[in-house]
């Protein structure tokens, strides 16, 4: 509960709510604007009927609002409007769990297509490694294999 000081008409009230000092002191600003208008347009107002005539006046502007808004139609059309909006969080909840868990999958696939990839760039190495080790072969290959060649060329010209 908080408890305030508030002023009205220049009287001091204390004031025991469970609403934020900020909000009293709004309604308090309220009504003294509401009394000084009293004081401005009577005259001879005196004493407490300022006040009086500035509740009454508060009153006549609540009671209009009521009937203007036609509370059980706009009541109605809030409630079904809340349903509504309760059905929709509960399937983005839904969804949202789906979601969620279609992350979670996609990580994991993406874990391992990186694994995979990494093997695969190590296997790749590898095999490139062996092409330059079988071309290198090969290049001693092809010397040898001229050089036999031209050594039996050699031979059957000496013959």
């Amino acid at each position: 509960m908080n408890r305030i000081n508030i002023t009205i008409n220049s009287r001091v009230y204390t004031v025991v709510a469970d609403e934020e000092e900020a909000y009293l002191k709004r309604l308090c600003d309220y009504v003294n604007e509401k009394v000084k208008l009293v004081i401005r347009e009577g005259t001879h107002v005196m004493g407490e009927k300022p006040l009086v005539l500035a509740a009454l006046n508060i009153c006549d502007e609540y009671f209009k609002l009521l009937d203007s808004t036609a509370p059980s139609e706009n009541i109605t059309a809030i409630i079904a409007r809340n349903k509504q909006l309760e059905a929709e969080l509960r399937e983005l909840r839904k969804d949202g769990g789906t979601a969620a868990e279609k992350i979670e999958e996609l990580k994991s696939e993406a874990a391992l297509a990186e694994k995979m990839f990494d093997e695969t760039e190590e296997k790749v190495k590898f095999l490139e490694g062996q092409i330059r080790l079988m071309e290198t072969r090969l290049k001693q290959q092809r010397g040898e294999f001229a050089i036999r060649e031209k050594e039996l060329l050699d031979m059957l010209e000496s013959k």
